[in-house]
């Protein structure tokens, strides 16, 4: 138990060699605790060692079913190497024992968007920026999902809100922008490409809205 005070201290501090050091040690004693697999996983994924990551998870799986930190970090490797099918599935598997936080409504709804799950995709995202109103990932995400489902207003409305809360998000005025092509107010969709590359001058789709909007102008 001292390793692993020690390991979660370290963790904690964002010491994650260190940390894993000592949850090694930990598990040398107790080898069978779903936690301190749990735990080292979450470290191994941190560094990018998603395969042994996997293996930790897995392993605090087959000894204690019901350990939804675990379910919830194989999802998170998967949706990393965009499996996001099976991501939903750990998701769920994380979901089905208990977990009910924002987080796991975030992904889930980023792998409903991921499936073009629309319907579901918003539930979930919704959610998520219900729980947590200043989380602008979540409320970003939830604006793309409206536009997708040719929801241009709310859609408006939540890229607003997330440059409300950031005003440096390049890719929520050029969404913004696209969303008010699509109403054909083409000064205000100018206005927002222009500061999309005023923010990020690669922004390449950005520069293609801005011709569009020019040649529709023209027309």
């Amino acid at each position: 138990m001292n390793a692993y005070q020690k390991g979660m201290d370290a963790m904690q501090a964002g010491n994650y060699e260190e940390a894993i050091t000592h949850f090694r040690q930990a598990l040398e004693s107790a080898p069978d605790n779903p936690l301190l697999y749990t735990n080292m996983g979450s470290l191994l994924a941190r560094a990018g060692e998603y395969k042994q990551a996997l293996a930790c998870y897995q392993r605090a799986i087959q000894l204690d079913d019901k350990q939804a930190g675990a379910y919830y970090g194989a999802g998170n490797i998967s949706y990393n190497v965009e499996n996001y099918q099976e991501a939903l599935q750990f998701y769920r598997q994380a979901e089905a024992v208990g977990m009910d936080d924002q987080s796991l409504h975030m992904m889930i709804g980023m792998c409903e968007y991921q499936l073009d799950n629309l319907p579901f995709a918003m539930a979930r995202l919704q959610r998520a920026v219900e729980l947590d109103p200043d989380d602008e990932d979540a409320r970003f995400y939830f604006g793309l999902t409206l536009a997708k489902s040719e929801l241009i207003a709310e859609a408006i409305e939540a890229f607003q809100t997330v440059i409300g809360k950031n005003e440096g998000h390049a890719d929520a005025h050029y969404n913004l922008g696209i969303a008010y092509f699509s109403k054909a107010e083409n000064k205000k969709a100018l206005d927002y490409f222009n500061k999309t590359l005023e923010l990020q001058p690669d922004h390449y789709l950005a520069a293609h809205g801005k011709k569009q909007v020019k040649k529709a102008t023209e027309n």
